[in-house]
């Protein structure tokens, strides 16, 4: 097999093979049909000799040119562009590597013919593609590995909802504008070893990464419905709200296990409001919708909680058993002092959404009210229902209104069988 100086092979078909022997072949043939003495073999194989060195020199010019990569169309950048050589990547961590990508991306556009890549000892030509775009490092979540004073707070914070130390604290939402106390929201906390008491903000995160989102509510729906009990020994007519987490939600039969705690308490119904986040509200699939339907036979009220935006659809809302619905008071009243009495994108004049809700038999809440100013803004909105702290701060339940908490109220134990199950 002939090869040239890169070592590329050259006569490896039939033509070349033709080629090769051919000499041979007529030097062999030639005595029999020239005379020796008549001077005519040594020119005739010099001509045979002469034609196959041409043929192998056009079949190596042919094996050169099969290496290179077949032309682009035209880009408008010239009718070549010179091979780039890209060199090995060895960035330190994945943040280096993604950033080197990006950089060696960026150097490589622009070249319209074919960019050349290492691979292993074997320098090899390869077509060029369009660049890769790589986000930037600090744009991606942390791959970092917790420290160990995180590691110890997320054991801390574990080690405290596996020992029940839940407190509740509940902060009224009056009547406008009389401020009346017209029902109550549960604030849960969690209260460490060494006495720190932590907010929702800082323990639920941990809590749904340790697939603990779901106990955690039961417990909370739970104590929520002792405070609605001694709320009626007392012979108030106050309601208690309860906010479920998205992750709750979502998590299958969790939804229908709240049906059959409803059922063990029964003298309970109406006194529990189940908050569910606005997100969860635009997206219910046939599950939600059948367990959401059969919590609102039983005579559940739901309230719609965590609003991001002010749009909603109030009929479709009052026909999956909203009867509440919380927005949070700046926006209101920042997309009153426009002309349109719009906040953003087509949702009704904020003026209108008092009426339009108390139509669907739902009832407005103006949450986060913080200023004493944002009152009479309020007022003017027809707004009946609003919580904050210009009205109260939150405050702890009594711990010896929980006592012993009643057996048919304690539902950690499905989740655990179903844990051991799967």
């Amino acid at each position: 097999m002939v090869t040239n100086t890169n070592k590329i092979p050259v006569s490896r078909d039939r033509k070349a093979a033709l080629l090769a022997f051919t000499p041979a072949v007529l030097t062999a043939a030639a005595p029999t049909y020239l005379p020796i003495d008549s001077g005519l073999v040594m020119p005739v194989l010099c001509l045979l000799t002469l034609t196959v060195i041409f043929g192998l020199a056009v079949l190596w010019r042919q094996a050169e040119r099969q290496t290179l990569p077949a032309k682009l169309p035209e880009t408008g950048r010239g009718p070549s562009a010179p091979l780039v050589l890209r060199t090995p990547l060895r960035a330190e961590g994945p943040a280096g590597l993604l950033r080197d990508l990006a950089r060696t991306a960026g150097e490589q556009d622009g070249i319209g013919i074919g960019a050349s890549a290492i691979r292993g000892s074997k320098l090899e030509l390869v077509p060029q593609v369009p660049p890769a775009r790589f986000p930037e490092p600090f744009l991606l979540p942390s791959m970092r590995r917790p420290s160990a004073e995180d590691s110890g707070r997320i054991g801390l914070i574990l080690q405290a909802f596996e020992t029940d130390r839940i407190e509740l604290h509940l902060q009224p939402i009056v009547s406008l504008p009389q401020t009346k106390i017209r029902f109550y929201e549960v604030l849960a906390r969690l209260r460490l070893g060494d006495g720190t008491l932590l907010g929702p903000s800082e323990f639920l995160p941990i809590l749904e990464c340790a697939g603990r989102a779901s106990a955690f509510d039961r417990r909370i729906v739970t104590r929520s419905m002792v405070v609605a009990r001694h709320l009626m020994k007392r012979g108030s007519d106050a309601i208690v709200g309860v906010n479920l987490t998205a992750q709750s939600i979502a998590e299958p039969g969790f939804l229908w296990s709240l049906v059959g705690l409803i059922d063990a308490e029964a003298d309970l119904v109406g006194k529990i409001v189940l908050e569910l986040p606005q997100h969860c509200w635009r997206h219910l699939d046939a599950e939600h919708r059948a367990a959401l339907a059969a919590l609102s036979e039983r005579g559940v009220p739901f309230s719609l909680d965590r609003a991001a935006d002010l749009r909603f659809d109030a009929h479709a809302l009052a026909e999956l058993g909203l009867r509440f619905m919380k927005l949070p008071a700046d926006l209101m009243i920042e997309a009153a002092e426009r002309t349109d009495g719009r906040y953003a994108g087509p949702e009704l004049d904020v003026r209108d959404f008092a009426s339009t809700l108390r139509r669907q038999g739902i009832r407005l809440i103006a949450e986060r009210v913080d200023a004493d100013e944002m009152v009479p803004a309020l007022c003017d909105l027809g707004v009946p229902l609003a919580q904050g702290f210009a009205f109260a701060a939150p405050r702890p339940v009594r711990p010896e209104i929980f006592g012993e908490l009643p057996q048919t109220l304690s539902l950690d134990e499905e989740p655990v069988r179903l844990r051991r199950a799967g």
